[in-house]
């Protein structure tokens, strides 16, 4: 017979190093016969003894369960004027037309240094991440008939693409207006330049021209393969001062690139069109801005309570077994511990506190989240 009772108490402790016996970390009773005492008076009355048994197995401090999360609230650019871009782009390439009839005024500027500053504000106002790069066609030879082979097989990469704007408004600085325009050919050269995508309007390029394809090219049949093809690449074109016959067929250009296209004859126009891309721009920034942070603050959140819920689970695992193993073998030394069933309920009472911890926690992290996407939301209509 005390055979029999020395295995069962071993089977039991085998038992308990595994799952438990009598109470698992949760609180449940696995002894019908077992009437116990609820856990918030066993917790109350509790003397010094029990509670400094339990102390035992409870060292580890569960405030390192529950990180605190920062919030993004992103800086928005205000708004300044009324049009809206579909993405962010990530490569631009400027062409500038090198033909003779550039160095024509508009006003008293000539047509190239308008477009010079057209592409300096456009690149200056895109994001330092954004690469870009410039390309000139048409700039070599001269705009007579004994030049024209050689300005029609000018198309040059003055200003290669990259971050660095220096690069680019120094190579700016040194178009000239000399030669005929190889529009089709600059298209060509440009898409070597972009890398293949599937998402139109990551790049873009900007023709920035005084007139239509001089050299025997098909621009609109290159716009259309760039839009359509490997690079998916939006092309908008800027013409100065164009006769309506040679703004048709620019119009067209941009039409099978996806863009647009503005015909400017002043300088006021030159500055209205600049502002228009600067907005693009802007409004792009902000929004991409807001979804990144919105989706950072969402999985923060969601990291931050999964964590306390496995911290905590696992820190009440843990003492549930040592303390469980502790008792179990002094039970098999025949040592009893006899307030067993106190110190078991004061473990629980414990863990279920954790456990209400981490559902006030949640519950105050979600709400901090739908806070900050109201905020960011209301700063974004703000800054439309």
């Amino acid at each position: 017979m005390a055979g029999g009772r020395f295995n069962r108490a071993a089977a039991c402790a085998f038992v308990l190093a595994l799952a438990g016996c009598g109470r698992g970390p949760d609180g449940a009773n696995s002894d019908p016969d077992h009437a116990e005492t609820p856990p918030e008076q066993v917790v109350a009355g509790a003397s010094d003894e029990v509670r400094h048994y339990v102390a035992r197995f409870t060292t580890k401090n569960p405030d390192a369960c529950f990180d605190e999360v920062t919030l993004e609230q992103p800086a928005l650019q205000a708004a300044t004027g009324a049009i809206g871009p579909r993405v962010p782009p990530t490569r631009v390439i400027v062409m500038v037309d090198g033909s003779g009839s550039m160095a024509g005024r508009i006003g008293g500027k000539t047509k190239l240094e308008l477009a010079r500053e057209a592409a300096r504000s456009f690149v200056d106002g895109l994001p330092p991440s954004v690469q870009v790069s410039l390309l000139v066609f048409g700039q070599q030879g001269d705009n007579s008939l004994a030049g024209k082979a050689k300005s029609c097989s000018a198309v040059d990469v003055t200003a290669p693409m990259s971050l660095d704007r220096e690069q680019f408004r120094a190579a700016l600085a040194q178009v000239r207006a000399v030669g005929w325009t190889p529009l089709a050919a600059g298209l060509d050269r440009a898409e070597s330049l972009l890398a293949a995508t599937s998402t139109p309007g990551e790049q873009i390029i900007y023709v920035v021209s005084d007139g239509e394809e001089t050299c025997g090219g098909e621009p609109v049949a290159s716009a259309r393969r760039i839009n359509a093809g490997r690079t998916r690449a939006i092309i908008n074109v800027i013409g100065f001062n164009l006769p309506s016959s040679e703004a048709v067929k620019l119009n067209a250009v941009a039409q099978a690139g996806g863009g647009g296209f503005v015909n400017l004859s002043s300088e006021a126009e030159l500055a209205r069109v600049t502002a228009e891309v600067r907005e693009a721009i802007r409004r792009t920034n902000n929004n991409v801005k807001t979804s990144i942070a919105a989706t950072d603050n969402r999985v923060a959140t969601s990291i931050a309570i999964t964590d306390a819920q496995t911290c905590i689970s696992n820190l009440a695992t843990a003492e549930y077994v040592a303390m469980s193993r502790d008792l179990t073998d002094r039970q098999v030394a025949g040592r009893p511990v006899p307030f067993a069933n106190e110190a078991k309920a004061l473990l629980k009472a414990r863990h279920d506190d954790l456990r209400a911890r981490v559902q006030t926690y949640g519950a105050r992290l979600t709400g901090a989240e739908a806070a900050a996407r109201q905020s960011i939301d209301a700063a974004a209509a703000d800054a439309r």
